[in-house]
C-alpha cells in the first residue's frame, strides 16, 4: 500500500474546490455518532454538502480520495481513526466547524479531477475521532 500525505487547510479557508456533487452512499462506514453525510449538485459544478448527526461545535475535516479503502489516520488530530478511504489521491480538503447543532451545509464548486472520488467527514470529538458514512462523486 502506498504512503499517503495528508495536507493541512487553513480553519478559515474552505478549501473545496476538489471534491463535492450529488453521491451515491456505499457501504456505511460510521462513528460512535453516525454522522451521515450527503452532497447535491453536478460533478463538475456548484455542490452543497450537507451533514447531521456530529457533535455539536467541533472540527471537523473534509477527506477526499480516489479509492475507498482502510486508512488510518497517522498522526495530527483524529490519530488512530480508521477511515473508509484509500490512499490514492487522499488529502484534507478542508478544516471546518460542525455547528452548533452537529448539523450543516457548505457550498461549493466541484472540477472534473474529483468527479468519480470519494469524500468522508472526520469528526474532532475524541479517540478514536467519528467518521461519516463514505460517499462517491458522480463520474
Amino acid at each position: 500500500m502506498g504512503r499517503a500525505t495528508i495536507h493541512r487547510a487553513s480553519t478559515l479557508a474552505l478549501v473545496v474546490a476538489v471534491c463535492l456533487a450529488e453521491v451515491t452512499v456505499l457501504g456505511v462506514v460510521r462513528g460512535p455518532d453516525d454522522v451521515t453525510a450527503s452532497v447535491q449538485g453536478n460533478c463538475p459544478g456548484a455542490v452543497t454538502l450537507q451533514w447531521d448527526g456530529a457533535e455539536a461545535d467541533r472540527w471537523m475535516g473534509l477527506m477526499f480520495a480516489r479509492t475507498t479503502g482502510r486508512f488510518t489516520i497517522p498522526q495530527i488530530w483524529c490519530a488512530g481513526t480508521e477511515t473508509g478511504l484509500g490512499t490514492t489521491g487522499l488529502r484534507l480538503v478542508a478544516l471546518m466547524p460542525s455547528g452548533s447543532e452537529g448539523s450543516g451545509e457548505r457550498p461549493g464548486r466541484v472540477n472534473a479531477f474529483a468527479c468519480g472520488g470519494y469524500l468522508q467527514l472526520i469528526v474532532n470529538d475524541g479517540f478514536p475521532c467519528s467518521t461519516s458514512n463514505v460517499v462517491q462523486i458522480p463520474q
